[in-house]
């Protein structure tokens, strides 16, 4: 049998490079491009739908002097994406409470509360806050009422909180809290107006100009992501993670050096300038026999920090807490220690907003507990007589 061969020549296959036509070095980009806008665009649409938000200040009276303040009888409605959507009800005062703010009834004791977000209890709703609950608890104890008048207001700074005492005097109180948390100090306050902080000079508003700002498309884009809800909504799943949220939590500069020791030049001048506040505010209460009570509230980095299995060497989540505690001891205030209890609590972080920061109903609780236990120690005359409930002193 013959084989066969072939005697065809064998051409090497050597193909030369391919080269796309001109247009689609632009038309790849553009494509790619579009569907990144695409998939961000539907993503936007579907994290908004499903984590709504809404954000309103139609109750809010802004005063350059004084602080900002709510429309009496005033009611609205408002929802972070994280939170529960929350219904704001505003007494006749303006105060975030249910009862009247006229002369306290006979027979009652009354609390007043000075602060920004934090003591106002935001994005929780009324039955949930830590006042409310306190307030509650304080009357089983008591065996009378105890009301509550919170007169604290978001983004209301030291200044403006010693600014309303005279205020919160006129309800004739029993006790005022001033409630406290990082980022009530972070904004620094302005030295002039420290300094006329008994004397503020009423200024007129500046009449409004229409300012046209020209951004460039980088900083548009950089401002539609960082208030995108797909990138909150990121962040919230992300941040879950104690080690993660920490790890770029530090890498905040001034924000974050709360926790850093020692104390940076910036952060003992913010303490400098709140001691001026609290010695004030603890002067003029005490004059007229009202307590002072100053409760320093922790950040969810500090409350991760707790349960962090090895700090740096600088790193005191503590800090914080301790020089505000100094600062009201040395003017004669009482003060409550939240970071202690919260140090005992696994995963205390959890009681925070993972992204907005602030505290979760579930966080209102306890630290309703926390500050229930303290008025109720003695320390405050008018809760002397009052006998804890053996069911608080059981729970965490």
């Amino acid at each position: 049998m013959t084989e066969s061969r072939s005697n065809s020549p064998v051409r090497s296959w050597d193909p030369q490079p391919a080269t796309l036509p001109r247009r689609d070095y632009y038309l790849l980009p553009l494509i790619s491009l579009s569907t990144i806008l695409l998939i961000f665009g539907v993503s936007e649409f579907l994290t908004r739908v499903i984590w709504a938000e809404q954000k309103t200040a139609s109750c809010t009276i802004i005063d350059p002097i004084a602080g900002d303040h709510f429309k009496p009888n005033c009611t609205v409605r408002t929802k972070n994406a994280e939170g529960p959507w929350t219904t704001y009800q505003y007494n006749e005062c303006g105060y975030r409470s249910v009862t009247s703010c006229g002369p306290k009834p006979p027979g009652s004791i009354r609390i007043a509360i000075l602060g920004s977000s934090v003591s106002q209890g935001l994005y929780v709703p009324y039955e949930q806050t830590y006042f409310a609950r306190t307030s509650a608890e304080l009357s089983r104890s008591c065996n009378r009422p105890v009301d509550v008048q919170n007169l604290g207001v978001p983004g209301s700074s030291p200044i403006y909180a010693y600014r309303r005492v005279q205020e919160a005097l006129a309800l004739q109180p029993d006790v005022v809290l001033y409630l406290l948390a990082p980022f009530d100090l972070e904004q620094r306050i302005d030295p002039k107006e420290l300094a006329a902080r008994n004397a503020p000079a009423r200024k007129d508003a500046p009449a409004k100009r229409a300012v046209q700002l020209t951004l460039s498309p980088m900083k548009r884009l950089e401002g539609t992501l960082v208030e995108s809800r797909t990138v909150l909504v990121a962040q919230h799943f992300l941040f879950q993670n104690r080690d993660t949220f920490l790890r770029m939590y530090m890498l905040y500069g001034d924000k974050a050096d709360f926790l850093r020791q020692p104390f940076t030049p910036a952060w003992q001048q913010r303490f400098a300038d709140l001691d001026l506040i609290i010695g004030d505010m603890a002067d003029r209460l005490r004059a007229v026999g009202v307590p002072l009570v100053v409760i320093p509230v922790p950040s969810r980095a500090q409350a991760a920090l707790l349960s962090s299995p090895q700090l740096p060497a600088n790193i005191d989540p503590f800090a914080f807490g301790h020089q505000i505690e100094a600062i009201a001891a040395k003017h004669g205030a009482d003060s409550v220690d939240l970071m202690r209890p919260f140090s005992n609590i696994p995963n205390s972080q959890n009681f925070f907003y993972v992204v907005d920061g602030h505290v979760t109903p579930e966080g209102q609780k306890v630290i309703a507990q926390i500050l229930s236990q303290r008025l109720l120690d003695g320390s405050v005359p008018a809760f002397a007589r009052c006998a804890p409930q053996q069911s608080l002193a059981r729970e965490h």
